[in-house]
């Protein structure tokens, strides 16, 4: 990578990045249990996002249980009904009587309004400056237990909202857990654990325009396992006040078969942490399959509640065994991809992935092992490194075209070897005051977490000196984009891959022909 060594290691261990890393340390315990569990959904009024509340304002905050095919809202008792903050321990608030039947999410069933005193909320300490989530709890007429959240927050509270993607679609994200039944887990010393990997997937959705996108980590608690692994000194809730554009769930878009983008993160980071990029390509009719690769990218929580540590010492990750299992890995979610197309058990992704348009894209040392992919899987149509040290057998070249971006300072003789040795077109983009982690969403959301930690600075997290962070994030997702739809969709030749109009100042392109 283009980082000096020291550097290096610092971006690479975890979102801290402090150079002590997690190596050589008891691991961290697992996060409290999330609080905010419920029977069903909820929306707070008047439904526009963010949930923007004003705790001064007079009146009540109205809030929609909405009904489904188990919950007639019209049993809902509202003398039952109170709101609470689930992170605090204010004592809750009742709702006004009566309730109010309307389809609040227009999708034919019946939600019951509850209306809610803001005085009340204000007074007991539900509503708060740093109000993130508000819990409902109720019980229907026949005694049935009722309860749900939704996330709000105090007006004037700063947060951090992903740029718009600019494609056609708009975008859903679900996840998956994945057991190589065939491979023993290299990283834990019970010889029957078999390797399990966790998936966050964004795709190209049906707009529901009535349903709020989903929260910035799938699993809140793996979130607040990241930022405790940092080390800063930082809320459990600070992630809550950063907002994405993908709805959970939301329906695949109808018609054609989708591309298919695997994604691997850097070492020590969330696959959560680019959902810039890849809501992008998901809005361009992309199906990004975005791989944690356990025990190295940070803390990961399964659908069944269990806690898997980062574990790995960052003087590990340039050799064996970390680089060849998370390339393992990739190929291993490649097959899985595979077989989601011939069978989704959920219904949703069953013969609508192109295999034949397949790209395999990272950052850092998933980059690298991006590449090793390519190399494997000739069927694979085209691979990106975004900053990553060139490990493994990267030196016999590939025959995909590849996109190979980096920092302005090189020191990585890597990058230079594999240009030279190229066996297919290299695009070459160099971007000037970048540092390691400005391809993620780091640069975004510096801000925010400088907003109660004043140590947070570009330089804690090597996001380097380009600015604004919306500029950054705009470079990045214009050429991952480019390239993605030039050498993995076949959408005809770029004109910003080569040399037209609209490239950044900061960026420095060069083709390298095969």
């Amino acid at each position: 990578m283009t980082a000096k060594p020291s550097r290096l290691l610092a971006a690479l261990t975890s979102m801290a990045v402090l150079a002590t890393g997690c190596g050589g340390k008891k691991p961290l315990p697992p996060p409290a249990p999330e609080l905010c569990t419920g029977t069903t959904a909820l929306d707070v009024l008047p439904g526009t996002y963010p949930n923007v509340v004003a705790p001064s304002g007079l009146g009540a905050l109205e809030v929609a249980v909405l009904g489904d095919t188990t919950l007639d809202t019209r049993t809902l008792d509202p003398a039952t009904a109170t709101m609470s903050d689930p992170d605090g321990s204010a004592p809750s608030v009742s709702a006004e009587p009566g309730l109010r039947e309307q389809d609040v999410n227009e999708d034919g069933l019946v939600d019951a309004v509850l209306r809610f005193p803001l005085a009340a909320l204000r007074e007991n300490g539900v509503l708060h400056a740093e109000v993130s989530r508000l819990k409902l709890a109720a019980s229907t007429r026949a005694g049935a237990r009722v309860d749900g959240c939704d996330r709000a927050q105090s007006s004037g509270h700063l947060f951090t909202q992903l740029p718009a993607p600019s494609g056609p679609h708009a975008v859903g994200t679900t996840a998956f857990s994945w057991v190589d039944s065939s491979r023993e887990e290299t990283f834990t010393e019970d010889k029957k654990d078999k390797r399990e990997l966790m998936m966050r997937v964004w795709y190209p959705a049906t707009p529901t325009p009535r349903n709020q996108p989903a929260p910035y980590f799938l699993a809140r608690r793996e979130g607040i396992a990241q930022l405790k692994q940092g080390g800063l000194d930082l809320p459990p809730g600070v992630l809550d006040f950063v907002h994405t554009h993908s709805v959970a769930e939301a329906p695949l878009a109808a018609g054609e078969r989708f591309p298919v983008i695997l994604f691997s993160p850097g070492a020590g980071f969330s696959p959560t942490f680019y959902t810039s990029v890849l809501e992008e390509l998901a809005s361009h009719g992309y199906v990004v399959v975005a791989t944690s690769h356990t025990y190295t990218n940070g803390p990961v929580i399964f659908p069944d509640g269990r806690y898997a540590p980062n574990t790995q010492e960052p003087s590990g990750l340039f050799g064996t065994p970390y680089f060849d299992v998370v390339v393992t890995d990739l190929r291993f979610v490649l097959s899985q991809v595979r077989a989601l197309d011939t069978d989704d058990a959920r219904g949703r992704f069953t013969g609508r992935l192109d295999l034949e348009r397949v790209g395999v894209f990272g950052h850092s040392i998933g980059g690298a092992a991006s590449t090793i992919v390519c190399q494997k899987e000739t069927g694979v149509r085209a691979c990106a490194n975004l900053d990553g040290s060139f490990q493994g057998a990267w030196d016999k070249g590939i025959t995909q075209p590849l996109l190979l971006v980096h920092t302005q300072v090189h020191e990585d003789g890597t990058h230079r070897s594999f240009i030279k040795d190229r066996r297919a077109p290299v695009y070459e983009v160099t971007v000037s005051q970048a540092g390691h982690l400005t391809f993620s969403d780091l640069p975004l959301l510096v801000e925010l977490m400088k907003s109660y930690d004043s140590k947070v600075s570009a330089e804690t997290f090597d996001t380097g000196t380009l600015e604004p962070a919306e500029r950054t994030a705009s470079i990045t997702r214009a050429w991952v984009l480019a390239f993605a739809e030039e050498h993995v969709k076949g959408s005809g030749e770029s004109p910003l891959l080569h040399g037209g109009e609209g490239n950044d100042p900061a960026v420095t392109p060069k083709v390298h022909p095969r």
